[in-house]
């Protein structure tokens, strides 16, 4: 939605000589709907306030945002700003600001942090609340999701997409709080060996939540080239001297690694206090590959990724986690239509993954 206060429909199409019918002729709208919009009695939705931007020749900003700078807005901090830039979503009615730190440099930002209390913080928006509003949360340690955000950044259509790199626990975690739209998961229950449904009826959302296969993924041992005739499998995790990098509990790679070292019969702190933690499946590539630790659980891709050597331990689905209500969004229609394309499908074969159960509705999880 866009910012009332800060309207200047009518000044720009004034200026442009055009009159209210004009104006609701070229972008599709009523002349009624034009002048409550100009009068701030109804604030557009996103495409109704881009379809008058371009109508206008100008920009949603120019129209919507506030002349010089913009009033903060009242945010929920999803962690700690430490450098101040955040990305910044509306879920369930409320404002949420992203810190962009590490490895979100690259991803321009929606606003800047001016004040945090609480939990709570102020954001000075650099974009137009109408394009804010658009943004669509996605969370999950896979590397397929940052591709999938990508590709449907780059075509036309509702939705801007934001991947941020979580656990599958922290992701689901996340979807509890209504912090994200979609939550990647791939955590299999220790007890029945179903994939993800339990850890999602733990979650206890109020609404059911379907869950829709991105694919299925090999994760294993990642290992540099050099190492690969001693590092065979998990038995070999316990050979003196070897430097295991482990991830952050909540992982699914986490728990794989865990019941590898059970089933193998070695001492589970060997999993739960290794000497280095990554904090994704990336990450754990990378510290092998720069020799900061020997190997890891990861998934093929990220041994693609670094040109490391793989020794598979298991086979999982990766699921996304959708409250069923929101199916009905159209940009989360976009972007299930987008996962099943022929090009997404493809490039995600070239990297390791089974795409043949891709956009499956597997479950509907309700609470327990």
């Amino acid at each position: 939605m866009a910012d009332r206060a800060a309207n200047r429909v009518r000044e720009r199409r004034e200026a442009r000589g055009l009159s209210q019918m004009a104006l609701a002729e070229r972008a599709g709208l009523t002349r009624q709907s034009v002048g409550a919009i100009e009068a701030g009695r109804a604030t557009p939705a996103v495409d109704v306030a881009l379809r008058i931007a371009r109508a206008l020749d100008g920009q949603v900003e120019d129209l919507f945002g506030a002349p010089g700078a913009a009033a903060a807005i009242a945010a929920e901090l999803d962690a700690p700003a430490a450098s101040g830039r955040a990305a910044v979503a509306r879920i369930a009615g409320r404002w949420v600001a992203y810190p962009l730190d590490h490895d979100a440099a690259r991803t321009a930002a929606d606003g800047i942090v001016t004040g945090e209390r609480r939990g709570k913080a102020d954001v000075e928006p650099l974009r137009a609340l109408a394009e804010v509003e658009d943004n669509v949360v996605v969370m999950g340690c896979a590397a397929g999701l940052g591709l999938l955000a990508d590709r449907l950044n780059t075509r036309p259509g509702p939705g801007r997409f934001l991947w941020f790199p979580r656990s599958s626990t922290a992701a689901l975690q996340a979807l509890g709080r209504q912090r994200a739209h979609v939550a990647g998961v791939h955590l299999v229950d220790a007890r029945t060996g179903e994939a993800n449904v339990a850890d999602v009826r733990k979650l206890g959302h109020a609404e059911p939540i379907a869950l829709i296969t991105l694919a299925r993924w090999e994760a294993g041992l990642v290992v540099r080239r050099e190492d690969a005739a001693r590092i065979r499998g998990a038995v070999d995790l316990g050979r003196p001297g070897l430097r295991l990098v482990g991830r952050e509990a909540g992982a699914g790679a986490q728990r794989l690694l865990e019941r590898e070292v059970r089933g193998h019969g070695l001492p589970i702190e060997l999993a739960r206090r290794p000497p280095l933690r990554a904090a994704g499946h990336l990450d754990v590539a990378r510290a092998v590959a720069m020799g900061a630790a020997d190997t890891g659980v990861a998934t093929r891709d990220a041994a693609m990724a670094f040109g490391l050597g793989f020794v598979a331990l298991a086979e999982e689905r990766y699921d996304l986690a959708i409250p069923r209500a929101s199916l009905a969004d159209a940009r989360l229609q976009r972007l299930l239509d987008v996962l099943v394309s022929g090009a997404f499908r493809r490039e995600l074969s070239v990297l390791g993954y089974d795409v043949r159960p891709a956009g499956e509705r597997v479950a509907e999880v309700r609470a327990a």
